[in-house]
C-alpha cells in the first residue's frame, strides 16, 4: 500500500502564492526512514516530472499508471514540490511571482516549516535535497 499526502502551503499571504505538494510515506518504518525532498530542475519544471518519471512509488506509461517495484519510497519519505509559484500545480492569485532566487529560497522555505509542522513526528529524521538540473541549486 501507498500512502501519500497532497495539497498547497500557502507561502506569501500578500501574493496569495501556494507552493503545491505531494508527499508519499515510506513504505517500511516511515517514522524512522529519511525525509528526502526531490526538486525538478529549470527552474520552472514541474517535480511531478521526477514522480512519474524518475524515482516516485508509480511510473507514467503509456498504457497508464503502474506500481514501480523499485522506488525511492522503498526506503524514504519522498516529498515533491512544484517550485517556484507558478511551476506545475503551484499558483498565485496575486499575480506576483518570485523572480529572484532568494524569493525562491525563502517561499520553499516556508514551505519545508509547514511540512514539518503538518508532520511533526519526522522533524528529527534524517532530511536530503536532491533534483535534477537546476534543482540541485
Amino acid at each position: 500500500n501507498v500512502t501519500s499526502y497532497a495539497g498547497f502551503f500557502n507561502v506569501n499571504n500578500t501574493c496569495d502564492n501556494n507552493l503545491f505538494f505531494w508527499f508519499f510515506t515510506a513504505e517500511s518504518n516511515w517514522l524512522e526512514a529519511p525525509v528526502l525532498l526531490w526538486l525538478q530542475g529549470g527552474p520552472g519544471t514541474s517535480s511531478m516530472l521526477g514522480l512519474f518519471d524518475i524515482v516516485g512509488p508509480f511510473a507514467s506509461l503509456p498504457e497508464g499508471l503502474q506500481r514501480r517495484n523499485y522506488s525511492w519510497s522503498n526506503i524514504s519519505n519522498l516529498l515533491f514540490i512544484d517550485n517556484p509559484v507558478g511551476t506545475g500545480f503551484s499558483y498565485s492569485t496575486g499575480d506576483c511571482y518570485p523572480v529572484t532566487i532568494p524569493e525562491v529560497s525563502e517561499q520553499l522555505h516556508s514551505a519545508l516549516l509547514q511540512f514539518f509542522l503538518m508532520f511533526p513526528e519526522l522533524v528529527r529524521n534524517k532530511f536530503f535535497i536532491t533534483g535534477q538540473s537546476f534543482g540541485g541549486h
